[in-house]
């Protein structure tokens, strides 16, 4: 199973030889690196002054490995999907289509109770107030959420996970900035795994934004939210609101796709839990049990080693 998260933030001409991708540094005493394809799990672009072949973003996509890229202000701003790499694609695209308003509604209820139990670890893990009272409004959560719980265990959730800092919903607020890059790494995972899978990411069971290509991947995200907001409030520690974010922060934030996480009885990594929880959406969808859509418990990162360059 591929293990090797790589995070590329200097000028740099990547290749393929011989199922290895090469990294030539421009400009470095030290040459190039080499890595095996099949140990890679991830490879986030850092730089506008990276050069990749297309034979590399090829080999890079047959191998499942996701390619992440960022805009000229480092934040992620579009990634690699692959095409036709399920051997049942015409199959789980009907699944997908067919799949009931009634089975939808039951799934989305399924995906917000997880995602109230995660908040209520969040809270714990971080000592802050409301996680028993969070915890127990998961088991309120109606079909479709029709009594809208999602909503009320988030407004006593973001009351207390940030407490005392105030927090902004603003473009240069550094919490904010912190959380929607972290959001957007394990968005660009969950569709990069939803296409490969064979699914139309377009297509939600709730989010239903006509402008919006990965409905799907922005449902799936609701539970993995929490693991994000425990790590900022980690790199965030004391610092002012008003501070960019760094590259420091943005090596910090990748190593969410190696956190420790348990998908029943087995320990993995973030990043190779989010191609499991996709797989058990299409047994979910064609048994037409909610249940059968699992998700992580969310444990404490152990520190890892995933940067190059």
């Amino acid at each position: 199973m591929a293990w090797r998260g790589l995070h590329l933030s200097k000028a740099a001409y990547l290749r393929i030889d011989h199922r290895n991708l090469v990294i030539d540094f421009r400009g470095e005493e030290k040459g190039c690196a080499r890595l095996p394809l099949e140990d890679i799990a991830y490879l986030i672009l850092d730089s506008q002054e990276v050069s990749i072949t297309g034979a590399a973003l090829a080999a890079m996509s047959e191998h499942e490995i996701m390619v992440l890229g960022v805009n000229d202000r480092h934040l992620p701003a579009w990634t690699s999907f692959p095409w036709g790499l399920h051997h049942r694609q015409g199959e789980v695209t009907a699944l997908q289509l067919n799949c009931s308003t009634p089975v939808k509604k039951r799934i989305w209820q399924h995906i917000v109770k997880e995602k109230i139990r995660s908040q209520a670890w969040a809270l714990h893990s971080c000592g802050a107030k409301g996680a028993d009272t969070v915890r127990c409004w998961a088991n309120a959560v109606k079909s479709g959420d029709t009594n809208n719980v999602e909503a009320r265990a988030a407004i006593l959730y973001w009351e207390e996970i940030f407490a005392p800092r105030l927090f902004r919903r603003h473009d240069d607020d550094l919490p904010n900035a912190l959380l929607n890059y972290g959001y957007s790494l394990i968005r660009a995972g969950l569709a990069r795994h939803l296409c490969a899978a064979g699914f139309i990411p377009v297509l939600g069971v709730h989010h239903c934004s006509m402008s919006n290509a990965f409905n799907l991947a922005d449902d799936l995200i609701e539970p993995y939210r929490p693991l994000v907001d425990y790590f900022v409030l980690r790199i965030l520690g004391d610092r002012h609101s008003s501070e960019k974010l760094n590259l420091d922060d943005r090596r910090a934030l990748t190593q969410i796709l190696e956190a420790t996480v348990l998908l029943g009885e087995e320990e993995m990594t973030l990043f190779a839990s989010i191609k499991l929880v996709v797989q058990s959406l299409k047994h979910a969808i064609k048994s037409r049990d909610p249940e059968m859509l699992i998700f992580p418990d969310l444990k404490p990162c152990k520190e890892t080693s995933g940067v190059c360059g």
